[in-house]
């Protein structure tokens, strides 16, 4: 009898908790209300608006760094600064290894000469490509002296020297000041300064800083 009346109890006692699990299961709020109130309204998704299409980016136009300076030439204040500093030799020269001949044309044969007028067609052709890349690597707009000296130091140090010279860094960074400044930098050959190489640069540096009337 005893083990009757606990099998009793125990359904009694499950029939309760099952009871009650209903009654409060019924008496939960819809999971779709809030704090009892009515249903959530439906959300309405807005459909996606494309990205903005970025402005394009300013390139070069042409070969140009800078369409303001398309029309420039080399100045007669920047060939004389480079004829006295290269000097006109009529035969050709060895230096550091490589020929040179005229005012300064690289790759000459040994043994060659040429006549002054040759010089000047020679010098030409490099001053023509020592412009084309400095219209190519400044960025901001120059005046025809401050182009010119550039162009005497791209015809000195080979347009990719220049390239990497503190003169452009400075000068498209848009301080004026400080490319002029950058001349005095590119005076050595190694850790030596050469005074040749000083005297050139300041005169660049000076007709980097003369006004245009």
């Amino acid at each position: 009898m005893g083990f009757i009346r606990q099998l009793l109890w125990g359904a009694a006692i499950c029939a309760l908790g099952f009871a009650a699990i209903y009654f409060f299961l019924g008496r939960m709020p819809d999971p779709r209300t809030i704090d009892g109130g009515g249903p959530v309204p439906p959300v309405t998704v807005e459909p996606s608006q494309p990205a903005p299409t970025p402005a394009p980016a300013q390139t070069p136009v042409g070969n140009v760094g800078n369409p303001a300076n398309a029309g420039l030439e080399i100045n007669e204040a920047g060939l004389d600064i480079i004829k006295r500093s290269e000097g006109l030799r009529l035969e050709a020269y060895e230096l550091s290894g490589r020929w040179y001949i005229g005012y300064g044309h690289s790759g000459a044969t040994p043994g060659s000469t040429i006549t002054e007028a040759e010089a000047e067609e020679l010098l030409v052709q490099d001053v023509a490509g020592a412009e084309a890349g400095v219209k190519r690597l400044v960025m901001v707009p120059v005046n025809e002296n401050q182009f010119s000296a550039m162009v005497s130091l791209a015809y000195n140090m080979g347009v990719g020297g220049f390239s990497r010279s503190s003169v452009l860094s400075q000068l498209n960074e848009g301080d004026y000041n400080g490319a002029a400044d950058g001349f005095m930098v590119h005076i050595r050959s190694g850790y030596r300064v050469l005074e040749h190489l000083q005297h050139r640069r300041e005169e660049e540096r000076a007709l980097f800083l003369t006004p245009v009337d």
